[in-house]
């Protein structure tokens, strides 16, 4: 009798271990496991999953959507970024569009520090070349457009010139309070100033304070952050903004050149400003190509001076100061470089 009961009890355990064994089935795995994966070469991105995302220029320099070069710059070259993007991309919806960029100095510092291949700013700070020469980095600049310096006060402002001898009186001394002292009206002379980390106060610091501490009055009370806010800050401080009471005062404030040509067709600000002559010579795009105008400078293409030869932004440097590139940039209202790298 034993036996028998035995029996079943094994016949009953066998059937529930096989029960289990079901219930808590894994996935099956291979038993031939490859010892490397295959990996997709530039050609094979460019045909696997990508049909029509790069142009046919893209593909005429060996740059694809894998390779393509990780970008920042000043807010004043986003449209220069998104234009080399839309080179090289059939569309905006990529990964690498520039729907944002770090502003100069950020962007100068995530070069520095290897974050991104290349950036399109105005030329560096004394402070920025400080901080890449103590990180052993040497930094390479190429010229792709040209850009200027320029001052800015109201239209109604019958000032129409200003010198660097004044400038840095406003700025560093805080010595001018009037226009009559600039052969404007007698209305008080109120300086907007940038803050440190912008493309605009860099060309400032170093075109005309050789990097001096600009009036502690100046850089405490009348600090504008924005490129934008600069314009409207000049254009309507007399008028005492949108529930102000008009005063006797112009402001008086500095930008880039083809920055606020290209942000006037869009919102009409330029209507409302006037460009100051510096030392006699009227800002213009023949004044700074020619360099009479003698705050005109660049926009470059920063890379690390030991970026491989092959390096993909290399290939766009080389398109930017070829003939078509540069005319691209002249299409977004930019001055073509007068050398070209």
């Amino acid at each position: 009798m034993k036996k028998p009961i035995t029996l079943i009890l094994i016949l009953i355990l066998m059937f529930t271990l096989a029960s289990c064994a079901k219930t808590d089935e894994q996935p099956e795995v291979s038993s031939s496991i490859p010892e490397k994966p295959t990996l997709i070469s530039d050609s094979d991105i460019e045909n696997y999953g990508t049909d029509g995302l790069m142009t046919e220029r893209a593909h005429t320099l060996g740059i694809t959507a894998a390779n393509y070069p990780k970008i920042d710059g000043s807010t004043s070259t986003q449209p220069i970024s998104a234009a080399i993007n839309r080179a090289f991309y059939n569309n905006d919806e990529n990964e690498n569009f520039p729907n944002k960029v770090s502003k100069t100095v950020p962007s100068y510092k995530r070069l520095i520090d290897g974050k991104v291949d290349m950036i399109i700013v105005p030329y560096a700070s004394s402070d920025i070349l400080a901080e890449a020469k103590n990180k052993g980095v040497k930094l390479e600049f190429h010229p792709i457009a040209a850009e200027a310096l320029v001052f800015i006060t109201p239209k109604e402002n019958t000032a129409k010139n200003i010198t660097l001898a004044q400038v840095r009186k406003i700025y560093l001394e805080n010595g001018i309070k009037d226009w009559s002292s600039l052969g404007g009206s007698n209305y008080k002379l109120v300086p907007i100033c940038r803050n440190s980390d912008s493309g605009s106060q860099s060309q400032m610091d170093n075109l005309i304070l050789n990097d001096q501490a600009m009036h502690p009055a100046i850089k405490n009370n009348y600090v504008e952050l924005t490129m934008e806010g600069m314009l409207e800050q000049v254009a309507f401080y007399h008028s005492g903004g949108i529930k102000g009471k008009p005063t006797k005062s112009y402001a008086l404030g500095y930008t880039l050149y083809t920055y606020l040509q290209n942000v006037g067709e869009i919102t009409g600000i330029d209507e409302r400003l006037k460009l100051l002559a510096y030392e006699g010579v009227t800002p213009s795009e023949e004044s700074i190509a020619d360099g009479s105008y003698s705050l005109a400078g660049a926009y470059y293409v920063v890379i690390h001076s030991d970026l491989p030869k092959e390096h993909s932004a290399r290939k766009i440097i080389s398109w930017l100061t070829s003939e078509e590139g540069q005319k691209n940039l002249k299409n977004l209202g930019l001055i073509p470089a007068s050398k070209p790298a």
